[in-house]
């Protein structure tokens, strides 16, 4: 039998440590990335809390952890192998290598990074590692999420996010840098500049000049714009994307020169395009590495008969008016948008999405959008979108209604669309919320019922929504008090109260002021708010204003 003893301990793979002892080394070259190095220390430092094993950079041992930045895989694609004696992992030296690391940890070692405070690293005295192979790359070439609580940069790190908004440093491989982001019309020619002197430089709307919009035919608009974008690029040299995008209103132009354009392409969208595409042509020529980002939002979200974004635009698209509570793809209110998306991709395979997961009125009330979120990104992964930005409450301290399970959900299925969603909140919820998780998920379900059942749900919805009925919100309390009794004493406990303050949001909102009861749960809604930091309880709108409108101010 001795001869079939070297497989056998291969077959089983490599272990790195033996009852709390390293027995393996970390093999990292000496000019290694700051992004594979924090690979490393974050491997490192994770095989130690789990099994109080120290591995050691270099030296000789059984086992070596082989971590290299290979130029022939993609910035962010990683390759992890283990034969039994030596674990691989190679990737992109942007992010891929330390993405290599993190999928050891996660994919193979069962470590979640799940929100800022709550991380599942299970303890084991031996680890090892079995014979794998894996090789990954992104779905997508941008993913964000805009929660305030998404912006953590360890946990966008680890969660393989690359967003703008994302506190990623230079050691944890950077971020997609934006030079200006969003509706920078006004930036491009600015009207406290040139609308005194040059009205014709902006949109003609019943018969005046107002500069909301810009005059997008006028050759001198264009002109001042690439001359804009040129100083935006050259102050902003570590950014990789500018965005050419009308302000945020319908104000378009009506001039005669627009609305011939309008009608030849058959949609507004075709004459910004020109106009992004003439900006986009000179950056080309002069910074081929750098993109430029363009809105169908609106007024332009119908796409055009005849122009097509040149290679380096990206075209986001927007869709606000949604139903949120349901795929594009299943629900007749998202027929508009969705026929959009298909033609769309029908001329182009480089959009974005601009997409919503908060409920923008009311940041601290439910938005049932935990089926829609699986089934968008699975349906943009197939529509030719290579970015996407799901916006939810970034206001400071954040505190919209599951943040967090959404931001660690969108994150998951941005980096693989093809996972199962149900099956990321349930992990999410059994990590976080403890024995209270089975509680939790059957008010993720209650929040969800009516939705399952054809009704919709926008951003903007009230407190009295139906699909928040009060035989919902009853339900809810007693779901909820059962998750605090099962938690009791533990730090769940904690993220319990915290899930709770959606409940309760709504339940004060349909009380009558004045009343015991309301001053009552007034009092907690308020005393959670001011400890979790929350500055905003809707887009806009100060957490101290609503605070003095329950009387709590």
């Amino acid at each position: 039998m001795l001869p079939f003893v070297p497989l056998l301990v291969a077959a089983q793979g490599a272990v790195l440590v033996k009852d709390g002892v390293a027995t393996a080394v970390i093999d990292l070259p000496a000019n290694a990335s700051p992004s594979l190095r924090y690979g490393a220390d974050q491997l490192g430092e994770t095989l130690q809390a789990m099994s109080r094993g120290t591995l050691p950079v270099g030296g000789t041992a059984p086992v070596k952890v082989v971590l290299r930045a290979d130029p022939k895989l993609g910035p962010e694609e990683f390759d992890l192998k283990c034969d039994g004696k030596t674990v691989s992992i190679r990737g992109g030296a942007l992010r891929g290598a330390m993405y290599g690391c993190f999928a050891l940890l996660e994919e193979v070692l069962g470590c979640h990074w799940f929100n800022r405070r709550v991380a599942e690293i299970p303890h084991r005295a031996t680890v090892v590692v079995p014979v794998i192979h894996l090789h990954e790359k992104p779905a997508f070439e941008y993913r964000e999420v805009s929660f305030w609580e998404a912006f953590d940069g360890p946990w966008a790190a680890h969660n393989r996010m690359n967003g703008a908004s994302m506190q990623l440093t230079k050691e944890m491989g950077g971020r997609v840098v934006y030079g200006r982001f969003v509706h920078t019309a006004a930036e491009l020619v600015p009207p406290d500049k040139y609308f005194a002197e040059h009205p014709e430089y902006y949109a003609l709307r019943n018969g005046k000049r107002t500069p909301d919009q810009l005059e997008l035919t006028s050759p001198e608009v264009l002109r001042i714009a690439k001359a804009t974008v040129e100083r935006w690029i050259e102050e902003n040299p570590d950014a990789t994307i500018f965005s050419v995008s009308q302000n945020d209103n319908w104000e378009e132009s009506e001039s005669p020169e627009t609305k011939a354009i309008n009608a030849e392409e058959g949609a507004s969208s075709g004459l910004f395009l020109r106009f992004v595409n003439a900006i986009a042509a000179d950056v080309a020529r002069n910074h081929p590495k750098v993109l430029i980002d363009t809105l169908a939002y609106q007024w332009t979200e119908k796409p055009p008969k005849l122009s097509r974004p040149l290679p380096n635009v990206r075209v986001r698209i927007a869709p606000i008016d949604s139903d949120f509570a349901h795929g594009l793809a299943d629900s007749p209110k998202n027929a508009k948008p969705y026929a959009n998306l298909k033609e769309w991709h029908r001329i182009t395979s480089q959009l974005y999405i601009w997409e919503y997961c908060t409920d923008f009125a009311n940041y601290l009330q439910p938005l049932p959008d935990l089926d829609e979120i699986p089934a968008d990104i699975k349906l943009f992964s197939q529509s030719g979108v290579v970015g996407v930005f799901y916006e939810g409450d970034y206001a400071g301290g954040g505190g919209g209604e599951m943040a967090e399970l959404k931001s660690y959900l969108i994150g998951k299925l941005l980096w693989n669309p093809d996972q199962s969603g149900r099956a990321i909140v349930e992990g999410y919820c059994r990590g976080v919320y403890g024995a209270g998780a089975p509680f939790i998920l059957q008010w993720l379900d209650l929040e969800h019922a009516a939705a399952r059942k054809g009704a919709t749900a926008t951003i903007y919805d009230p407190p009295t929504i139906g699909y928040l009925s009060g035989a919902v919100l009853n339900e809810g309390a007693k779901l909820f008090d059962q998750a605090e009794a099962a938690t009791a004493g533990t730090p769940a406990a904690g993220e319990v109260a915290r899930a709770r303050l959606a409940l309760e949001y709504v339940q004060l909102a349909r009380m009558k002021p004045g009343t015991e009861e309301f001053t009552t749960l007034a009092a907690k809604v308020a005393a959670k708010i001011r400890a979790y930091g929350i500055t905003q309880t809707s887009e806009g709108g100060a957490s101290s204003e609503y605070l003095k409108r329950i009387g709590q101010g």
